[in-house]
């Protein structure tokens, strides 16, 4: 029998919507963000700020593990993150893929791209989100929908 995930709804991060971050999709095996480049995430020389690029894959990979862990009393926390940044944007259009390539009790290990409009690689990324019981009395209980 097929056990139907349940339905995790996370408050809005306003960190998130100060980017203008859209999600696409929070999938614990493929998690995917979009971003539309605006001049505010610009550095001096015009190019987007790699903290940008390090951000947008922070959020997807916090957001996806947290989805996935809620359910089972657990939350998820940033732990290390290493983004190599290749080729520059100028602007347009910016997509974040990232997949899960270790879904453990304690750790999740992702692996993430960050590729302009025209699909080219950007950045490659690999974040670690780290997984703990939630703490006593928290009631997770809001988020999570049978």
């Amino acid at each position: 029998m097929i056990r139907a995930m349940p339905d995790v709804k996370l408050p809005e991060s306003p960190f998130d919507n100060l980017l203008g971050t859209e999600w696409i999709s929070s999938d614990p095996d493929q998690a995917v963000v979009r971003l539309t480049m605006r001049d505010d995430h610009r550095q001096p020389m015009a190019i987007m700020h790699g903290g940008v690029m390090a951000s947008l894959v922070e959020s997807v990979c916090s957001m996806a593990t947290a989805k996935a862990v809620l359910p089972e009393g657990r939350i998820a926390m940033g732990q290390s993150i290493s983004v190599n940044l290749l080729r520059p944007i100028s602007g347009g259009n910016v997509e974040v893929v990232a997949n899960a390539v270790h879904r453990g009790r304690m750790t999740w290990v992702w692996k993430a791209e960050v590729k302009d409009e025209d699909g080219r690689v950007c950045a490659v990324a690999q974040m670690t989100m780290a997984c703990r019981e939630a703490p006593e009395g928290a009631d997770l209980s809001q988020f999570v929908k049978p």
